[in-house]
């Protein structure tokens, strides 16, 4: 169920008050019962119920103000605020003495499992402030300020303060550029400002403890209950006891992000031609993550962390021409290319291992962020000679295996020998855009391209190139067919194992591949009905028309996958089809 509502009242003249507020509510429930005489085993029955209730507010005035019609000021404030609100519920027996629908009430069964319940709310509660100012739409100035504070964190750290401040200059305004008339727009812009966030786990700051009955089938879960006969005089009835799940952390606090960005707006020949160009340094401190622990910590060790900090400087540069021919076809054709460098750029201690690295002061600093850690896979051994000049493997050289090489040169494979293998951030991404219309029929096209990408493939190889490393049981891919062999001895493709002595699962560069492809994302072809044809049936506009996403790819011939975009996955992205019609009366 969704409501939305708004109340607006202008006690002056450019004085807007407005107070919206939007609830939507989800109710879920599900009753099951199973009957002993279709399925093997006991009847059963299950009953669970979800409510879900987020509520939106926001309460902003606006004022505006023009004096001496050059300067135009507006000043905005507001408070909003956002609540989640969650519960659940889940019970279930076995063993019902009958299958009359009457009997199915879980208070009939001989058996009960555990119940269970859950419990989630947070809230997101902000307070805004922002002043516009313009001179005659020349000079332009922003500034803003937002303090949200979020349920999520500790009393000391619940709020978080985030400025922002905006300069822009039309230069194509001034009089000396007024005389030069194939320039028609010309504005230099720059930005800062800071932003937060707060997507970290509700009870994060909390220490949680859960009890733990040991219930289940021992022959399929490992049972590491709590409960103990504490006074030693045994019974079906025992403390439960409790165990650590989590490790709170009170001095958690906001994610920021500081960006500083300057750029140009450009338009020539009365902005048939037209573009922009940008630059920016992106900052981010404070990422919160949740990272792995040292089994030694024992349970409950997951904290979350402020962790590492990260810089991102980068450019975007668009250019596009529009006209129209003398036959009158329209034609709109833009491009845009963009790229950035991504690196870490503070590591605090209790995170250092979190984000790769050997845990021996190789690590992440100074990297892009999830960078891949691993092997240098140095091709197959191919002869004995191969296997006796090489370092020692643990036991898993032999022919036709992933050779590894041994970095430090101690004469033996081991987690000594990884370093970083590859960035999953692209050189640079690029656009093309073709926009044609030809008296009632119109034609866009949208490419889109990345270069330089690494991607990990190591969830489609593992099926693909190899029979023992994943899941021995299932159907394996057509390049196996191609594995190495002495009768096929040229192959880059390891040879076919029934085990996996040689660890080639391990993260190497056998999995680490160029993921750069460029790709039709959008065709789209229509036409409009002639104005005279579609008002006889009372229709202002009928346009009809069919369109496809993802009509093909280009990829590089390095990359053995389907999809570089899903190169996680063994599917491409699909391809869509569209038939579809617009009418407006």
């Amino acid at each position: 169920v969704n409501v939305n509502g708004f109340l607006e009242y202008k006690p002056i003249k450019g004085l807007s008050l407005k107070a919206t507020i939007g609830v939507e509510t989800l109710n879920y429930t599900s009753n099951n019962y199973n009957s002993s005489r279709y399925l093997y085993g006991a009847s059963s029955a299950s009953l669970s119920s979800n409510q879900q209730t987020t509520i939106v507010n926001e309460n902003i005035a606006n004022y505006d103000l023009t004096i001496h019609d050059d300067h135009n000021l507006n000043f905005m404030g507001g408070f909003t605020y956002q609540q989640y609100l969650g519960t659940s519920f889940g019970a279930s027996g076995t063993d019902f003495i009958s299958d009359a629908p009457e009997a199915w009430g879980l208070g009939a069964a001989a058996n009960f499992g555990t119940p269970s319940s859950g419990y989630t709310k947070w809230v997101l509660m902000s307070y805004l402030a922002r002043a516009n100012y313009s001179y005659k739409g020349r000079y332009m100035a922003t500034v803003s300020f937002r303090a949200d504070g979020s349920s999520r964190y500790s009393e000391g750290n619940k709020w978080g303060y985030f400025p922002a401040a905006a300069l822009a200059w039309r230069i194509s305004d001034e009089a000396f550029l007024k005389d030069i008339s194939w320039l028609s727009d010309l504005k230099l812009r720059f930005g800062w400002g800071q932003t937060g966030n707060q997507e970290t786990s509700n009870t994060a700051v909390h220490t949680l403890y859960v009890t733990d009955y040991g219930t289940g089938d021992p022959t399929w879960t490992s049972l590491n209950g709590t409960s103990y006969d504490l006074t030693g005089k045994g019974g079906t009835s025992l403390p439960s006891g409790y165990k650590k799940t989590q490790q709170g952390n009170p001095d958690l606090k906001w994610e920021t992000t500081t960006q500083t960005n300057i750029g140009l707006d450009f338009g020539f020949f009365n902005q048939k031609l037209y573009g922009t160009a940008e630059y920016y340094i992106k900052k981010t401190k404070d990422i919160l993550v949740q990272p792995p622990y040292l089994g030694i910590i024992g349970e409950g060790g997951y904290c979350w962390y402020n962790g590492a900090s990260m810089e991102n400087k980068g450019f975007e540069v668009s250019l596009g021409y529009r006209d129209q021919t003398p036959f009158g076809l329209s034609y709109d054709i833009s491009g845009n290319i963009s790229g950035y460098r991504n690196k870490v750029t503070e590591l605090p201690a209790d995170v250092e291992n979190s984000y790769g690295g050997n845990g021996k002061g190789d690590n992440i600093l100074g990297r892009p962020i999830n960078s891949f850690y691993g092997y240098i896979a140095d091709g197959l051994f191919r002869t004995e000679e191969d296997i006796a000049k090489h370092a020692t493997q643990n036991g898993g050289e032999g022919l036709g295996r992933i050779r590894y090489r041994d970095l430090n040169e101690d004469g033996k494979i081991d987690e000594d020998d990884r370093t970083w293998i590859g960035s999953p951030h692209p050189d640079f991404m690029y656009g093309l855009n073709i926009e044609l219309s030809y008296k009632n029929f119109d034609l866009s096209a949208f490419f889109y391209g990345v270069n330089g990408i690494d991607v990990n493939t190591y969830a489609v190889k593992s099926e693909t190139d190899f029979w023992s490393i994943n899941d021995v049981r299932s159907n394996k891919g057509t390049r196996l067919l191609d594995a190495w062999s002495p009768t096929n001895p040229d192959s880059n493709i390891p040879a076919i194992t029934a085990l996996n002595a040689n660890d080639e699962g391990r993260m190497s560069t056998y999995f680490v591949e160029n993921g750069s492809f460029l790709k039709l994302r959008n065709l789209q072809l229509g036409y409009t009905l002639p104005r005279k044809i579609s008002e006889k049936a009372y229709i202002e506009k009928c346009r009809i028309y069919v369109s496809g996403q993802n009509l093909f790819t280009i990829k590089s011939k390095n990359f053995s996958g389907v999809d570089p975009e899903n190169a996680g996955f063994g599917y491409p992205i699909p391809t869509t089809f569209t038939v579809g019609i617009n009418i407006g009366f």
